[in-house]
């Protein structure tokens, strides 16, 4: 089936919604002003539509516009990684492995890992895909992804996991803190404090489910920071506290700046994960990678690292 558009025209699509301008537009994919006019008319004719309207100067997407865009960010987005991915092939790479992380994951440890599986693995590459970390999974059924590193309880369908090891979630103060030396903080000491977050939206397994849920208590201000560079830099300088996964908070303890204590007597756990498409092969390059996270050490040191589900 034929399509009335084409790649250039989504193209233009894009950067006219990224930059708002016609000039800038034109600009950033080398056309003149008038050429990239005359491909906004020629769009508009094509699809018998109007795709933009003019506010304040500023040129924003209509209704049919919006969906347009929609389609141009999955289409531009799929052929710049095919070409990627045949370009790996001119040189020998025959798979390319795209791995996501969570937002509360960290990378302090990936440049080692993926310096030895390509070592091992010459014609396997490995690709972050860095903006999934808010919704790893939606990335996995898409394809976005081919594995990506959980925590917590895996309550979505249509997943594999391979569990790495236990980790300990900690209480993460700026090193002023009043309680600072303390070996434990109790649920309602943690609860007495400004909350620094990533997002409002609990995560299964975590902080909200083992402590504030079960506790029936809460933070009297939460600041969510999205990222943990943010939630670091916000309990480091004084503006609350937080509770974080001891792997993901290492890096950030040596810059200096915070301590760290117990959540509760017992303290609360989750389990990093490695997870798969359930459909994904048992020989997949994908598959491999997801091993080779199993058998490495990630922490640097040891700990319990049963499996969830054979992979």
């Amino acid at each position: 089936m034929s399509t009335r558009v084409s790649t250039r025209h989504l193209q233009m699509i894009l950067a006219i919604a990224t930059t708002g301008s016609v000039s800038e537009a034109a600009s950033l994919i080398g056309l003149t002003q008038s050429a990239l006019s005359h491909r906004i008319r020629e769009a508009e004719r094509l699809l018998n539509t109007e795709l933009f309207y003019r506010k304040q100067k500023r040129l924003i997407p209509t209704s049919a516009g919006k969906r347009l865009l929609q389609s141009a960010k999955v289409v531009l987005g799929e052929l710049e990684r095919a070409e990627n991915d045949i370009n790996k092939l001119s040189v020998g790479i025959e798979h390319v492995v795209r791995i996501g992380n969570e937002a509360y994951g960290s990378y302090h440890w990936l440049p080692r890992f993926v310096q030895g599986v390509m070592a091992e693995h010459p014609n396997i590459s490995v690709e972050i895909i860095a903006d999934v970390s808010m919704d790893p999974y939606t990335a996995l059924r898409n394809g976005s992804i081919d594995l990506s590193i959980v925590s917590g309880i895996v309550t979505k369908s249509g997943f594999r996991t391979l569990k790495l090891f236990r980790d300990e979630m900690v209480v993460v103060m700026p090193e002023a803190h009043p309680l600072t030396g303390r070996e434990w903080w109790s649920p309602d000491e943690i609860a007495e404090y400004p909350y620094i977050t990533y997002h409002t939206n609990p995560g299964p397994g975590r902080e909200y489910e083992q402590l504030f849920s079960r506790y029936q208590l809460l933070p009297p201000r939460v600041i969510r920071a999205g990222v943990t560079e943010a939630v670091v830099e916000f309990v480091r300088t004084g503006s609350g506290i937080t509770i974080m996964p001891t792997w993901s908070l290492q890096p950030y303890l040596q810059q200096g700046g915070l301590r760290t204590a117990r959540a509760t007597q017992e303290g609360l756990y989750i389990d990093w994960q490695v997870a798969l498409r359930r459909d994904e092969r048992l020989d997949s390059p994908a598959t491999l990678l997801a091993r080779a996270l199993k058998q490495a050490d990630l922490r640097g040191y040891g700990g319990d690292s049963s499996e969830q589900e054979q992979v």
